[in-house]
């Protein structure tokens, strides 16, 4: 019941979420992931993960009256993170007045969860873990705490099978906009890293997962960095990354000649934040250019435009009057709930469970209202149904329209422009199209040179294969 009501969270929540890789489904598993929101990094893993998970999360949300249930239900193991751990100041103060160190405060403070997991692990169970300790707003990975390393060694000194092994399955979750409803992710599966001996070092079982997780998670040291890329990415393949890691590759592959020029990166923001003030993505005038060179402008008007002005504009602004209210209500609980954009993306969608409960309720009333004005002879019960269903409906509707048919709004927006201010739009396309052949022209240049080098490297070490088979 619960994977159920994560899946669906996720998928209302996201509006495409790409997953690459093939995880480990085996038992005694230990699933580790980034962590860069508090409830939504669970929610994702719980409604997402081919196989069921027990989460480990910290002992104080046991206490919340939502999160509580939910946990028990979800078969939680609580821990002591050392920040919450701090929190207890009296408790705290009181082990240390009796000669207790650091050190073996938290450790006793912990081992009833180690050995919990220890326990789990060793009947077969899927342990799910987010090894940073907390989530954050940070577009890099931050330093990985060991206990993840410490309870699967514990795991394995505890067991008595000969044959028995974990597996530590690293998972990189990649957002594009995470505080925003309807925004894509990424989700990829690494490759899973076996853990044979309870003598394996601990440094060496959290180095193979940071090595792990950062093959597939590419890093920034500002979001707004991170949309610049992204926005690159997209002039370059005229859609958005399908995997982590394919994003990753690419930005590792061409950051040096992009970083080399910095005046250029700042004309790529500059054309990013253009854009996004016209609501126009670079794949949509991609598409309109694309067109242009099979038909007319006009005709492109009007022959692209007639299903969408008769048919999904009006299915749109119908399910944008459904969505646009109880979706900012929930935005502006959330909003003076908190300050910290982490826990922003969170509140939206805890707001969101009961604004758009309340707003559904609202709505069957009132659609259940008006049939029977209109058709009085009309059955109250069919009436209250009819009316449950209409909403979602339409929402669904809505957003399969503009979804999936959503290359023709951005580009009327830009032909709006180009009917009523053509002096600002020769600018604008002016300058995209500057710009995009100057991207492209990068990202040849980067691609010859790496074929050059490949070529030289071949020739090289086949020379040095003659020489070696050379007679004396």
């Amino acid at each position: 019941m619960l994977r159920v009501l994560a899946f669906l969270v996720c998928r209302i929540f996201f509006r495409r979420i790409s997953v690459s890789g093939t995880p480990y489904v085996g038992p005694s598993a230990i699933w580790a992931s980034n962590h860069q929101s508090g409830i939504v990094d669970p929610a994702l893993m719980l409604g997402l993960a081919p196989v069921p998970l027990r989460p480990v999360s910290k002992h104080t949300l046991f206490a919340h009256p939502v999160m509580g249930p939910l946990l028990k239900l979800a078969q939680a193991i609580p821990v002591r993170r050392n920040q919450d751990m701090m929190i207890e100041a009296m408790a705290h103060k009181q082990a240390l007045e009796r000669g207790v160190s650091e050190k073996e405060w938290r450790a006793s403070a912990n081992s009833e969860a180690f050995q919990a997991v220890a326990d789990s692990l060793l009947k077969g169970d899927r342990i799910l873990i987010f090894p940073e300790g907390i989530s954050h707003d940070l577009p890099y990975l931050q330093k990985l705490k060991t206990g993840i390393a410490r309870m699967a060694l514990q795991a394995m000194a505890h067991a008595k099978k000969s044959d028995f092994g974990v597996v530590l399955q690293p998972v990189a979750i990649d957002y594009f906009e995470k505080d925003e409803y309807r925004s894509d992710i990424s989700l990829h599966y690494c490759e899973p890293i076996a853990v044979t001996s309870s003598e394996t070092s601990v440094d060496d079982l959290m180095s193979a997962l940071e090595t792990s997780l950062l093959d597939a998670l590419a890093q920034f040291s500002s979001w707004d960095e991170k949309r610049n890329w992204l926005f690159l990415f997209e002039i370059a393949y005229g859609r958005v990354p399908q995997s982590a890691r394919e994003f990753r590759m690419f930005v590792d592959a061409y950051r040096p000649e992009f970083n080399a020029d910095p005046v250029f990166l700042a004309r790529v923001q500059t054309m990013r934040r253009m854009l996004l003030a016209m609501n126009i993505t670079p794949s949509q005038i991609i598409w309109g250019e694309s067109h242009e060179k099979k038909r007319s402008f006009f005709k492109m008007i009007l022959t692209q435009g007639l299903f969408y002005w008769l048919i999904a504009a009006p299915v749109e602004y119908l399910s944008f009057f459904v969505w646009f209210i109880p979706q900012r209500l929930a935005g502006f609980l959330a909003d003076i709930s908190t300050r910290d954009r982490d826990v922003v993306a969170t509140m939206k969608i805890g707001h969101g469970l009961y604004v758009f409960l309340i707003w559904i309720c609202l709505g069957t009333l009132a659609v259940q209202k008006m049939l029977l004005m209109i058709w009085p002879q009309l059955d109250q019960n069919l009436g209250l149904v009819i009316g449950f269903l209409s909403g979602p409906a339409i929402l669904f509707l809505g957003l399969l329209s503009s979804e999936r048919i959503d290359h023709f709004p951005g580009y009327w927006r830009l032909a709006k422009l180009r009917l009523f201010f053509p002096r600002g739009w020769r600018e604008v396309i002016g300058e995209w199209r500057q710009l995009s052949e100057a991207v492209l022209g990068k990202i040849d240049k980067v691609n010859r040179q790496t074929i050059e080098n490949e070529k030289a490297e071949r020739i090289k070490y086949g020379n040095l294969a003659k020489r070696v088979e050379r007679p004396a």
